[in-house]
């Protein structure tokens, strides 16, 4: 008998119909559940595995979301908890080919969270032992991989925002151009065609509501004498299921009506404007991985990267290679030993890896890495390899490029660290940093006088108003009475942070200038971590935008059906 040690323990939250057929796989094979839930994992994972990627099979309940999770804290769950006793990498095997919809991660908000090893469990009981429930009745418990993905993707048309619709439809009608004129589109034509494609494929928004849509459409298709006909309609995704999609995309309002049932009239604005900003951006880092490995070497020096909108500047001589890789897939040598030592970084690219900063040379391998990057690569060591295309960007952003005006983004971008910071690294002297923290102090004070005088407008009694000024000195006494008078207004207030902002260029070009180690790591850390913070800012600015450019208060009467938001 295996020891504890052996098994990595975990658990997932299953229906209660999946134990019921657990049980009965166990009692028909007469062990013991833990060493069941192994036996059916490790089969499944074993078929998974030698399936090619769209063959693979989900459960129904992983595209429905079934059981939702509770969205309240003490409301009452319709699933169990399951452990897991398994063998080390059987959970991640597993998760590697369970279903991932577009947009969801493994960590993330609650709506974008994907289950997959939930999704392993449960095919894999349903493969032993089928069972039902109330919601589950009826439909085809056992779908293809590429079947379950464009189900998704009806029902993300079918509660489809007004951000979304205009990408969609914009797209689409480029598609009909090009197919009218036979041809090929370039620029801006194409980064449209991959912006929507992004967008139905990568970087869909996710809410119960879509959820419910699912579920509705698997109970019109999934169901009855033709539900194997319908999930090859979606598998095959061939010119019948476009029709189905643009029939969804453009259905009237009896329509739109049966796919939303159950859903409330709630404005989705917000997430949809957010996804079509995540489709854009992932194409516009595809466009720096192709400006880093550009194999002619007549790329321009600099490109401005929207969004968010800052302008890259590369260092002259640099850029990055793309080498055949090896037949197991990895970076052959030198250039995996040129990773292996910190003094170049590799990144997914197409097909394949690349890697950077290289400088081009005549003898073999006709590359050799920039002397020295290791100090500027040091930060990127505990990244994923998702992540390191984001810090090369980073690394060059031109911190005080003045766009024109209607280039300039809504939002700042400049490379802004706490003065304690700067004042601690010598970055400023001392009358610096007082000063900052004199001009922030200022700051908070007068957005306190603001708010004091937000509620004389508002006619607040003199008492209150009096202990409220007395309260100046203490931020946190003063927000706390706030919030006792209006606590919508009083939310908003923060203290000002003291700042110093960098007046240099990249991290890229100090390192080129002669920067020291020190200076070289901290502003390439410090790049990184605001790089992140401006793209944040840029993504709200874009939930924002949505609202107030497609949000219902903009909507004519009868203009949109419900969905339409």
């Amino acid at each position: 008998m295996p020891g504890s040690r052996e098994f990595v323990e975990t658990n997932v939250r299953v229906p209660y119909c999946a134990l019921g057929a657990l049980a009965v796989v166990t009692a028909r094979d007469n062990t013991s559940r833990d060493r069941t839930v192994r036996r059916l994992l490790d089969e499944h994972v074993q078929r998974q595995e030698s399936a090619s990627p769209e063959d693979r099979l989900t459960h129904i309940s992983t595209v429905l979301r079934y059981p939702p999770p509770p969205r309240r804290r003490k409301a009452p769950r319709m699933d169990r908890p399951l452990r897991l006793r398994l063998p080390p990498g059987l959970a991640d095997r597993a998760r590697a080919v369970s279903l991932h919809l577009p947009g969801q991660y493994p960590r993330a908000h609650r709506d974008y969270q994907s289950r997959a090893l939930t999704d392993a469990v449960m095919t894999a009981i349903a493969r032993a032992e089928p069972f039902t429930d109330d919601v589950l009745d009826g439909l085809l418990p056992l779908l293809r991989h590429r079947a379950a993905q464009n189900l998704w993707r009806l029902a993300s048309v079918a509660l489809c925002t007004r951000p979304e619709f205009r990408l969609l439809h914009d797209a689409e009608l480029l598609r009909e151009e090009m197919q009218q004129t036979a041809q090929d589109p370039r620029g801006e034509q194409q980064r449209l065609l991959d912006t929507a494609a992004a967008l139905e494929e990568d970087v869909a928004w996710h809410s119960p509501a879509r959820f419910v849509v699912v579920a509705n459409l698997a109970r019109e298709h999934l169901t009855g004498h033709h539900a194997q006909s319908n999930e090859h309609l979606l598998y095959e995704g061939g010119e019948d299921f476009d029709d189905l999609y643009r029939d969804t995309l453009h259905a009237r309002e009896e329509r739109r009506q049966e796919l939303l049932q159950g859903t409330s009239d709630y404005d989705w604005s917000g997430r949809g404007g957010t996804a079509v900003w995540r489709a854009e951006r992932r194409v516009v880092l595809q466009h720096v991985a192709d400006w880093l490995v550009e194999p002619t070497g007549r790329t321009p020096a600099q490109m401005t990267a929207a969004p968010p909108g800052w302008m890259l500047l590369h260092p002259d001589a640099w850029t990055a290679a793309a080498p055949d890789p090896t037949e197991d897939g990895h970076l052959p040598p030198p250039y995996a030993q040129w990773t292996r030592e910190g003094r170049a970084l590799a990144f997914p690219y197409r097909d394949r890896e690349a890697i950077w900063p290289v400088r081009r040379i005549r003898r073999a391998p006709g590359w050799q890495p920039v002397d020295g990057a290791e100090t500027l690569l040091a930060p990127a060591r505990a990244l994923p390899p998702a992540g390191i295309l984001g810090y090369i960007e980073a690394l060059l952003i031109e911190w005080n490029h003045h766009l024109d005006a209607e280039e300039e983004p809504s939002f700042p971008i400049a490379l802004d660290t706490p003065a304690g910071r700067a004042h601690a690294i010598g970055l400023i002297n001392d009358e610096e940093h007082r000063l900052a923290m004199a001009n922030a102090r200022a700051r908070t004070l007068a957005d306190m006088d603001e708010v004091i005088a937000r509620f004389e407008n508002d006619e607040v009694d003199t008492d209150t108003l009096q202990h409220l000024r007395e309260a100046r000195g203490n931020f946190h006494e003063f927000k706390r009475q706030a919030k006792r008078i209006d606590a919508r207004a009083a939310s908003r207030l923060q203290v000002t942070k003291a700042l110093w902002r960098w007046p240099g260029r990249s991290a890229a070009a100090e390192f080129c200038a002669g920067a020291s180690t020190d200076l070289t790591q901290w502003l390439a850390t410090a790049a990184h971590e605001r790089s992140a913070l401006v793209l944040e800012q840029a993504m709200h600015a874009a939930w924002q935008h949505a609202f107030d450019q497609y949000g219902r208060r903009s909507r004519a009467t009868g203009a949109w059906a419900r969905g339409r938001v």
